[in-house]
């Protein structure tokens, strides 16, 4: 059974298990391999990543939760290399799904090949296998499993073993970067307790629940500390419930879950067929958030069968209820509870596509298929009404597939309806794939019923519906995630090259570079690659967030979700406002290198002398933008109230850049004049430039502010001389330091803010629960070796 737990994921992904190829999309090449490799070169060289410099002028690393930055599996960036290393824990996390879902459906009575088939159920069924490009959700879908199991485990019989156990697991899934997976798990923790109330009094169970979720809040307290103390720096994850509900789960998808991925087909679909996802379901971002949801007839038989076999049982109808609240949060903006608690939970506005909880839904599926298999073992009659109820559903596939093929019912008829300008290249491909997905239920569901009527022996019959399972999600799934050649990650694209060549000697600091290229708007042929293969490259050479980071090159434009307001709201800002450079705003925060879109730049009649490449395969150019302000520089301050009053007069006409600051100081004169000659402030010198720690030497002619174009965030302190010095916002974005005339050394030093109080409560607590673990264990050896008392 371990052997199959271990064989079957790595089977399934066999293109990425047994070649060089590695796991890549969008969200993986923007976003985790850029991190892991930022925080792999940093640990290696014994050094804490406080501070991420690469994305939006810079962000605290630790308050950043996608950055997974405790995660244990970080150790495999150090041993691997980058591509390897992201691949065996994206494989990993599927054996660990399979596992964790096995030992809980065990804990809750399942037998081994029932749970065999749970484990199966979530941990290849589409939402697992589409998730695969995104790294964090992967691993907390793969985590919470094993966290339930423990929490049931501790909650049965409690003891410091357990207690620590259940912990740990719980305090992974948040430390993989997912909060909602996280409180949703906790919340599960204590609903667990409802479940079981036989088990022990109702308020011990209650309190023991309790304790589980403190103390694994207290050891994911390093974690916790630094990402609450930035919550009103960094930009609202969701500042509206219309942002929050993307990638909401669209009820006509629920078709998937029978028949399989129908609306995208990831090896023929061209980037215009994601209209259909925005223009059909309302997805909101041109895209699904997976591609796949499917779970498979057979296993939704067998849920129906296990409800049916324990109808008189409130645990069932109490877990499906749990489930079906789940599928509806899960629909977002489609029905109105997700609103609701966005509206009445102040915590619930803090998360996000409401897509990402269907994996509490698919694991509810899975123990209900298991539970369902091992019902029909035990009870013959059940299992051949199960077995008829096959055919029935078999011969309604059919009906579907035949309306499909001759009246294009689905295709045309529902999507026709609900598309306000469908596209018939689409529309026959989903043809295509409801006609393909429906005979397949169909036949899937004729050999169930089939083995259920005729097979006797329970073994025969539990690995034939098992293996009938695995051989669906694969037809469905196998092609679901997507790989790619390491060559990617390992060679800078050709724009990348460029700019590595022409700043190889640009002294502190690599150049800013700001990727203003729109996507690919049509499906673009490579003779020789394949379409993912494309967009890797496209991505690479848009220079889109957060690529740049991985040859150390900065981008300026906000991806990643710690990024300060402050930046946000100029650099965020939409491109139409920013304007095609040379713009004010790029100028300013030091963007040397901008990605833009060829035919537009031509449009406006943009300045030929400073286009540094062109890709014409993607309409592309990579331009020079010689204005751009040095990464250190003095300035005159014009004082202002706040950030709104500073924006204001960074877009004014009476505003001279690299002359002049927006200094958000206490009140003094409005407004001062700037010197003709903008050297004769003085000169700014780079002695060291490290993430968390700038050294400038200054000479200041008169009094000035130096203004460091690096993102203004609290954690960061100054000292001018030796001696402590306020930093003041500048441009509203970045920092400045108010100096008087003469040669100053100005120090910036990051400290994240609450890291020290997080680890200290996580060293305290992991302190006393090994003493508590150690009680335990000479209690228990003492009662080993006592003498039994003569009575």
């Amino acid at each position: 059974m371990v052997a199959a737990t271990l064989a079957l994921p790595l089977l399934y992904f066999h293109r990425a298990t047994f070649s060089s190829d590695v796991f890549i999309a969008r969200d993986i090449l923007l976003v985790y391999y850029p991190l892991k490799q930022y925080w792999a070169e940093r640990v290696s060289q014994g050094e804490f990543p406080a501070w991420y410099p690469y994305n939006g002028l810079g962000q605290p690393f630790a308050g950043m939760l996608i950055s997974g930055v405790f995660h244990p599996t970080n150790v495999l960036y150090l041993l691997l290399p980058l591509g390897v290393a992201l691949k065996l824990i994206a494989l990993g996390s599927y054996v660990s799904a399979l596992g964790g879902t096995y030992r809980f459906a065990r804990e809750w009575g399942l037998e081994r090949k029932s749970a065999l088939l749970a484990g199966i159920t979530y941990a290849l069924g589409g939402y697992l296998v589409g998730i695969s490009n995104n790294l964090l959700y992967l691993m907390a879908a793969a985590t919470f499993p094993w966290a339930l199991w423990g929490a049931e485990r501790f909650l049965r019989q409690p003891s410091a073993r357990r207690a620590a156990a259940a912990a740990l697991l719980l305090c992974l899934i948040l430390l993989s970067g997912e909060p909602q997976s996280f409180a949703l798990c906790c919340a599960l923790v204590l609903v667990l307790v409802l479940l079981r109330p036989e088990r022990a009094p109702l308020p011990r169970a209650a309190s023991r629940a309790v304790l589980l979720v403190v103390l694994t809040a207290l050891l994911a307290a390093v974690q916790i500390a630094p990402v609450l103390s930035l919550r009103g720096e960094a930009r609202p994850t969701s500042p509206t419930l219309d942002l929050a509900t993307y990638f909401s789960f669209h009820p006509l998808r629920m078709l998937e879950f029978v028949l399989g991925p129908i609306f995208l087909n990831p090896e023929t679909d061209t980037v215009a067929s994601f209209r259909l996802a925005d223009e059909v379901f309302h997805s909101g971002v041109h895209s699904f958030w997976v591609n796949s949801v499917h779970v498979g007839a057979p296993a939704l038989l067998l849920v129906g069968a296990a409800l049916w076999a324990h109808r008189r049982r409130a645990l069932a109808w109490a877990v499906a209820a749990m489930a079906l609240l789940v599928l509806a949060l899960s629909m977002g903006r489609h029905l109105p509870l997700y609103g609701w608690l966005y509206q009445w939970m102040p915590v619930w506005n803090s998360f996000r596509f409401p897509e990402k909880l269907l994996p509490y839904f698919m694991f509810a599926c899975a123990l209900g298929a298991g539970a369902g298999l091992e019902a029909v073992l035990r009870e013959p009659i059940l299992s051949r009404r199960v077995g008829q109820a096959a055919f029935v559903l078999a011969s309604l596939c059919g009906l579907f597939a035949l309306a499909e093929w001759q009246g294009r019912v689905f295709s045309s008829g529902v999507i026709g309806a609900l598309w306000e300008k469908p596209q018939p290249d689409i529309q026959d491909i989903l043809h295509g794939n409801v006609l393909l997905a429906s005979v397949v239920a169909g036949v899937s569901l004729g050999v169930m019923g089939a083995v259920l009527l005729r097979v006797r022996a329970p073994a025969t019959l539990a690995w034939a519906v098992v293996s009938l399972q695995l051989v669906i999600l694969y037809l469905a799934n196998g092609d679901v995630y997507q790989v790619t050649l390491p060559e990617f990650l390992e060679h800078p694209s050709q724009m990348v090259a460029t700019i590595l060549e022409a700043e190889q000697d640009s002294g502190a600091g690599r150049p800013r570079v700001y990727g203003a290229a729109p996507e690919i708007q049509e499906h673009e042929t490579i003779e020789g690659i394949a379409p993912i293969d494309i967009q890797s490259i496209n991505t690479l050479d848009s220079l889109w967030a957060d690529t740049p980071a991985l040859w150390r090159l900065e981008s300026a434009k906000p991806y990643l979700p710690v990024v300060s307001w402050r930046a946000m709201s100029l650099l965020g800002i939409q491109q139409e406002r920013l304007g095609l450079p040379p713009s004010r705003i790029l100028e300013l925060f030091h963007v040397k290198y901008v990605t833009v879109s060829a035919r537009e730049y031509r449009r406006i009649n943009g300045k030929p002398d400073v286009i540094v490449a062109e890709i014409p395969r993607f309409d592309e150019l990579l331009l020079r933008n010689p204005q751009a302000l040095p990464r250190a520089y003095l300035a005159t301050p014009v004082c202002v109230p706040d950030q709104d009053a500073a924006r204001a007069l960074l877009f004014s006409r009476s505003f001279t850049p690299g002359q002049q600051v927006a200094l958000e100081c206490p009140p003094g004169p409005e407004h001062v004049e700037a010197p003709k000659d903008p050297g004769a402030l003085g000169q700014v010198r780079f002695v060291r430039y490290a993430p968390e720690e700038v050294v400038l030497e200054v000479e200041a002619t008169q009094p000035a502010v130096l203004v460091l174009n690096d993102a203004y965030y609290s954690g960061w302190s100054a000292t001018v001389d030796g001696r402590p010095a306020p930093i003041l916002p500048a441009n509203v974005a970045v920092r400045g330091v108010r100096l008087t005339a003469g040669s100053h050394q100005v120090t910036f030093s990051f400290r994240a803010p609450g890291q020290r109080l997080g680890a200290t409560l996580t060293l305290v607590t992991l302190g006393l629960l090994g003493l508590a673990l150690l009680v335990e264990w000479r209690q228990r050896a003492v009662g080993r070796t006592s003498p039994a008392v003569p009575r």
